[in-house]
């Protein structure tokens, strides 16, 4: 594992904790939504009329935590409360029982039977309404807001690229194959290396007044960590070990000069051409988050119909009498229909460009790194 890098980016983070912290960013918002959160889901049963009531309540400081401007899951937890109240509190109450810690794949099925019973209620009542949907984020938040000291927060990119980046050898997975044993081990990883920077907590804690929850497990840290990493483009620049694939040219051919100049040029290419991904990839971000499994679709020429596979802004759909697959781009009129979709499309069109210019981009920069 790169732990050069992993502290790297740690000091990386320290140096930004000013612009992280301010009032425009405010990422420690987090901090915020958990204290808040505990705070009020905890009060005597008697201080409020329901659970809709003390989960409105408890929310308030989520801000962007699992909501954003496409995804509102905490809000569709209340419209499905009104639908089937006692099946939503009986969903909560089982994500949060069992021993606390002792053994992560009950978790993890917990948080998949959270999620699944949550889906069924979703298809039940708000079939076509993708923005109501929740995913592993959201219940590792609710996780999270329940038991901080044991939990950690999950957003997969997020993940993925530090895993990326520090060389953890271990397998995060998506899907099915998704690992949160892992995840935690990636975890405590980070929370270990994080422990040897006294200078970062010390300025860090002295930033959490009483209206902030008070992490001593630096279980939020570590994953602001990764979620600011990747926000605020700290992997630029990262040094990552290549094997050379291309002969190098000898000195007899082109002199020390000449290759030192044809040097300075390749890594400033390479330089630019990863900020450029970057930029690609975060003009697109959140679409790997927006799962439209279960969403009800209707089309002209195949009638209503359900999303039963996705590959981010590739859908296959079950008809009644047919599966079809179809890539949500607007230049394909054909495309089954479902609701408010004008929005998502035009986010997955633009998705679907963005991965274009980056494969497009990945060659090239395949080719540089080669003749290092």
């Amino acid at each position: 594992m790169n732990t050069e890098n992993l502290h790297e980016l740690i000091n990386r983070y320290e140096s930004k904790l000013d612009f992280l912290y301010n009032s425009e960013h405010h990422e420690l918002f987090k901090w915020k939504a958990v204290k808040t959160w505990r705070e009020e889901w905890n009060k005597p049963e008697s201080s409020f009329l329901s659970f809709a009531e003390r989960y409105t309540a408890a929310r308030k400081d989520f801000s962007l935590f699992i909501d954003n401007s496409r995804m509102h899951p905490s809000a569709g937890v209340l419209k499905l409360w009104e639908k089937e109240p006692e099946t939503v509190e009986q969903m909560f109450r089982k994500l949060w029982a069992g021993e606390a810690g002792k053994d992560i794949g009950a978790v993890q099925e917990r948080m998949d039977t959270f999620l699944d019973v949550y889906e069924s209620l979703r298809g039940k009542y708000f079939p076509g309404n993708w923005s109501y949907k929740q995913d592993r984020h959201s219940a590792s938040v609710y996780l999270v807001m329940n038991d901080p000291e044991t939990h950690y927060v999950f957003k997969s990119k997020d993940a993925q690229e530090m895993a990326r980046a520090i060389d953890f050898g271990f397998d995060i997975g998506a899907g099915r194959h998704f690992s949160l044993a892992n995840y935690y081990r990636l975890c405590e990883t980070i929370v270990a290396a994080l422990r040897e920077h006294d200078s970062l907590l010390e300025k860090h804690f002295s930033r959490l007044s009483d209206a902030y929850y008070y992490d001593k497990s630096l279980h939020l840290l570590a994953f602001d960590l990764m979620y600011c990493s990747r926000t605020y483009h700290f992997y630029n620049g990262l040094v990552v070990s290549l094997t050379s694939k291309a002969k190098r040219k000898t000195e007899d051919q082109m002199t020390a000069e000449k290759l030192a100049k044809k040097d300075e040029e390749r890594l400033a290419r390479i330089e630019a051409i990863l900020q450029e991904i970057d930029e690609l990839e975060t003009s697109t971000d959140g679409c790997e988050d927006i799962s439209l499994i279960g969403v009800q679709v209707t089309s002209t020429q195949f009638g209503t119909g359900t999303v039963i596979e996705q590959e981010i802004n590739r859908i296959t759909v079950q008809f009644e009498n047919d599966q079809k697959a179809f890539v949500l781009d607007r230049k394909f009129p054909s495309r089954p229909r479902f609701e408010d979709d004008e929005s998502i499309v035009e986010l997955f069109t633009a998705y679907g460009h963005a991965r274009e210019q980056i494969k497009r981009l990945q060659k090239e920069l395949e080719r540089l790194q080669n003749k290092g």
